[in-house]
């Protein structure tokens, strides 16, 4: 994946990890205009959120997506 145009970061890959209360989380990799690369972590509960607001329907779905975009309510 290429550095993102904009200022915001970029969706470059996902997983699923194990949360603190033993919980799948979604780990999240992001590439922000610098070129640096951060993860975070999204509970199952957010994750809901995110399929009930957004397009998104698989986690596929997130590749190449500008982070802000998709945790803004709609």
């Amino acid at each position: 994946m290429t550095t993102p145009a904009g200022p915001s970061p970029v969706v470059a890959a996902t997983s699923i990890g194990p949360g603190h209360d033993g919980r799948a989380e979604l780990v999240v990799e992001l590439v922000h205009s610098n070129g640096a690369r951060s993860t975070i972590s999204v509970d199952e509960e957010a994750v809901g959120h995110l399929l009930d607001d957004t397009d998104i329907t698989t986690v596929d779905d997130l590749l190449g997506r500008q982070w802000p975009d998709l945790t803004r309510p709609t």
